[in-house]
């Protein structure tokens, strides 16, 4: 056997024999990681941020962000992906007054309930 080829064997043997070690390492370091992310869950509560607060920052994120290129080939599409792209979000085109929105938004338990009761009643 040539030096050569004795060397690459012992190289191959060598990563296998670290790979196998690392990966190891890796899960007990892994399983750590996740229980003491479960202990600071269980102990840390993170105040939400106000509605307000998000849209405000939604909103400078926008701003600063420039439109999305799109090089597809065919006008048609990149008009139409660019349009998409810059498009209002749904909760930015309803408004409250808007019907559609209220009726979206409508307390439906009670008309649910009695359609139950329907169901169940048998003459």
């Amino acid at each position: 056997m040539k030096i050569q080829q004795f060397e690459k064997i012992i190289r191959k043997v060598v990563r296998e024999e670290i790979d196998y070690a690392l990966k190891r390492e890796m899960d007990k370091l892994k399983k750590d990681l996740k229980k003491t992310k479960l202990v600071v869950k269980e102990t840390t509560e993170v105040p939400e941020a106000p509605v307000e607060d998000v849209e405000n920052f939604r909103a400078k994120l926008r701003e600063q962000m420039p439109p999305p290129n799109f090089n597809t080939g065919n006008n048609t599409l990149n008009s139409l992906l660019s349009e998409t792209a810059v498009a209002p979000t749904p909760e930015q085109t309803f408004n409250d007054n808007d019907p559609v929105n209220q009726f979206i938004n409508k307390n439906w338990t009670p008309v649910m309930e009695a359609i139950e009761k329907k169901k169940e009643f048998r003459p």
